[in-house]
């Protein structure tokens, strides 16, 4: 008989039927009905062990203590009939499959999970509890809506905890029945009655406190639904609840485990909030300083230039050049004369000529030196004219940078004057 290289150990087969049973959606969280045998329960866990079975198949299942505590059921026992809402699992060194039990349903309330889940999965196919259509809520809001029963804990609570944290927050009730015959039409006017313009409500909380499955069955229904997801106005699901979840809190536009809850999340702490504001003014007030602060750095830096702190010093520098440049024309003249009347001296009869021609020559020096005076800034405030500056060290050049009583400073050519104005005309 020949060896198969191929073949599988009794581990690998298990471990394939375990990830091919675990890992498809087809066994995930699914309803089964059946009759309950075999049950058992250890005592130091808690944990509970049972079989489910009809009259052609068995299965058995594990409802761990940690999921075991929230049923509020009846006890379970032998032949009673259940839903149980799990996962398929295998247990791999014993090679068999079990139920993961996630919850435990009577078989009378088991009809309406049913018909909840039936509902729940038509309303998402259409759209009702995609994350696109949800808004986000306000985040000063100025009036609260709040719809639940005016006689209840939640809207005392609510009242309670917005105040506490926005004591300004206006708060606005719209009452309704939250359970029993007439709840699901009371709970649909009241949201529509909030959510009129004429009430300028910003937000909306709407549920209840916690209460047994049949009374917060007015959340699962389609109309109420319906009437969240057409909510104008950013609407909170607060309903009570340890385990499900109402159908209300997939179609409102954010959804809280208790209306205590729901006003912490629609009201923003005033508090923290001034508190953050301080500090962003304090943030500002250090930058704008810093700005304030580079600026006069800049402006002292060029107006404490010589040139702006004395501009005569400019004046000064130009006229000493203007007295070289004048000096080196006059030597340039007077040698240029000698030489010339040295030449000259030959000619005896020429004298009178040349001495004539030399005047001339010499005139027109004089006129270059008085013309290279008359266009130096000194030439200018030896004719009269006059620098003014005000106390900033800056040059006036229009009446229009002069206030009246403002001290000035007045360079003429042989000092200066500090002067008031007293009236501009």
């Amino acid at each position: 008989m020949e060896t198969v290289d191929s073949s599988l150990s009794v581990s690998e087969v298990n471990r394939l039927i375990k990830a091919k049973l675990q890992d498809s959606l087809e066994f995930k969280n699914i309803w089964i009905r059946g009759e309950i045998s075999n049950h058992s329960q250890t005592n130091s866990s808690g944990h509970m062990y049972f079989s489910l079975k009809d009259q052609a198949s068995v299965i058995k299942c594990a409802f761990f203590s940690f999921q075991a505590k929230n049923y509020r059921g009846t006890p379970l026992r032998n032949g009673m009939e259940i839903l149980v809402y799990g996962s398929v699992s295998v247990y791999e060194p014993g090679g068999y499959y079990s139920i993961t039990v996630q919850k435990v349903e009577e078989i009378g309330e088991g009809d309406i999970l049913l018909k909840i889940e039936k509902l729940k999965k038509a309303l998402q196919e259409k759209g009702i509890f995609d994350v696109t259509h949800k808004r986000p809520l306000p985040k000063f809001p100025k009036r609260l809506g709040i719809v639940t029963s005016p006689k209840g804990a939640a809207v005392e609570d609510i009242i309670r905890i917005a105040t506490d944290l926005n004591p300004s927050i206006q708060i606005l009730v719209s009452p309704c029945l939250v359970q029993g015959d007439g709840a699901e039409m009371s709970i649909i006017e009241a949201i529509k009655e909030i959510n009129d313009p004429k009430w300028e409500v910003d937000v909306i909380i709407a549920g209840r406190g916690g209460g047994s499955f049949e009374d917060l069955m007015a959340f699962n229904q389609e109309a109420v639904v319906m009437a969240y997801y057409n909510s104008r106005i950013p609407i909170i699901s607060a309903v009570g609840h340890e385990i499900d979840r109402v159908l209300t809190d997939l179609a409102a536009d954010a959804t809280t485990p208790t209306p205590t809850a729901a006003a912490k999340l629609a009201i923003p702490n005033v508090s923290d909030t001034l508190i953050r504001l301080d500090e962003m003014e304090e943030r500002l007030k250090s930058a704008l300083n810093n700005v304030v602060r580079l600026g006069k750095e800049k402006w002292l830096g060029i107006t404490g230039r010589p040139v702006f702190q004395n501009p005569k010093t400019l004046l000064e520098t130009r006229s000493t050049s203007l007295d070289e440049l004048m000096t080196k024309i006059s030597l340039l003249g007077k040698n240029y004369l000698v030489r010339k009347q040295s030449e000259f001296q030959k000619f005896d009869t020429l004298t009178q000529n040349w001495k004539s021609y030399l005047e001339r020559i010499q005139n027109k020096f004089t006129l270059a030196e008085q013309r290279l005076v008359h266009f130096s800034p000194l030439g200018t405030l030896q004719r009269g004219y006059s620098v003014i500056r005000n106390q900033n060290k800056q040059v006036i050049s229009s009446i229009h940078k002069i206030n009246e009583n403002e001290n000035l400073e007045v360079f003429l050519s042989d000092g200066k004057l500090l002067v008031e104005v007293k009236e501009k005309i």
